[in-house]
Formats: structure tokens, sequence, C-alpha cells
């Protein structure tokens, strides 16, 4: 299945957030459920190997946009053993909170996250990813997730992960089935800063955490000091 969701918020009269276009085939339907925040809801059980999702975001200069869905993204795997794969884009020239409930992936699935945000001038961007490898009293799937950031045109962040079996750098006793990652680009300064498997990176404007964990509400970063 191919899962197309297309998003377009522009400023409107007093300050507002419109939507002109608000869009959504496939697996997925999108809700607009506050002045300026859109749900994504399942439609349909997955991704399954072999399935596609792709979601285009532009926020325009002065509109805010936040991004929500309504429940976990659960990876299901193909009889055939094929990848499933989500690719996200974001162009933004106002301001974007995208945090979607996490993705859990399950035995024997693999999936590929690909994410790039193109940033113009000033624009705003709070991105959250939180992983999970595999359900209860089963073994874990396999994830690669990719997120490219550029501002300008001029590259600010490019980062790769992969976990699960086979994954680059993923073998006991660093084997962890929860990952949380937060990217912050709202012109604030932090120091980096490691915990317990985990760590805070400061960037030009923001900064960026990853954590990793047996289970995902042990995956705690660093918590960012803005100064």
């Amino acid at each position: 299945m191919r899962t197309a969701v297309e998003i377009v918020a522009r400023a409107g009269p007093g300050g507002r957030t419109v939507l002109p276009v608000l869009r959504a085939s496939g697996a997925l339907a999108a809700r607009q459920t506050g002045p300026s925040t859109v749900h994504l809801v399942g439609t349909a059980a997955g991704p399954l190997g072999g399935d596609t999702v792709a979601i285009c975001v532009t926020v325009e200069a002065g509109a805010r946009l936040a991004i929500r869905s309504a429940a976990a993204s659960v990876v299901l795997p193909s009889p055939a053993g094929a990848p499933s794969g989500t690719t996200v884009t974001l162009d933004v020239a106002g301001a974007l909170d995208l945090a979607l409930e996490p993705t859990v992936v399950t035995a024997r699935a693999v999936h590929t996250a690909v994410t790039l945000a193109r940033l113009a001038g000033d624009a705003a961007l709070r991105l959250t990813e939180r992983v999970v490898l595999g359900r209860a009293g089963e073994g874990p799937g396999r994830w690669t997730g990719t997120v490219r950031v550029e501002r300008d045109g001029r590259p600010l962040l490019h980062t790769t992960q992969e976990l699960g079996p086979g994954g680059a750098g993923w073998a006991p006793p660093f084997a962890p089935r929860a990952y949380a990652a937060e990217l912050v680009l709202d012109g604030s300064t932090v120091d980096a800063a490691v915990g317990t498997d985990s760590v805070r990176l400061p960037l030009d404007g923001g900064w960026t955490t990853t954590a990793w964990a047996d289970h995902l509400d042990a995956a705690v970063p660093p918590i960012a000091s803005a100064g």
C-alpha cells in the first residue's frame, strides 16, 4: 500500500494559521484538531512490509503548525521479507512542531525512515522521534532512521541510526530496544551533556538529544537548559 499525506500551513487573517491543503490517502487520514494542530489517524494496519508512506509538510512564513498522531505506528513484516519505508519532507519558513506517537517495529519487520527538513531564514522546528523494537514477549525488528536538516540550503545536521539485528553497532552488550530523539531549532543555545546512554549536542540555533534504553520510558535524554 502507498500512503501519502500533504499539509500546507499558511498565515491567515488576525495571526491565525489556515490550512489550504490538508489531504491524505492510503493508511492515514489527516484531521485538523485545533487552530494550528493536525492529527494523523491510522485507517488501516501497518505499515506492512513493502508499504511506503510519504508525508510532505509546508509551513509558510508567519504560520505555526503542530502535527501529532492518534496512536503508535505498528510496523509488521511481510511473508517475503520486504522492507517498509516512511519518507517525511518538511519545508518550513514559519514554525513546526512534529511529534508523532512511537513507531513499534515488530519481530522480523524491517523499516526505513527518512526525514528531510529544509528551513528558510529564522524558521523554527521541533522534531521528536521515538522507536520501540518489538512488542512485549517478542524479538526486535530492524529500524534505520536518517534525519537531514538544512537551513537556507546549507546542511545543519545529517545523522543515521541503525537499530535491531544486523544494524551497524547493534550487538550485545549494546542492543537497546528503545530509542528517543529530539531536535529543537528555536534560536536557543545549550551546552553539550552526557547521561546514561544518552547525549545532548548543541547546534547552530538549537540542540539535539538522543537516548537509548531497553524500554521507551527509560530512554531519557539530558534536559536542555536554554541560554
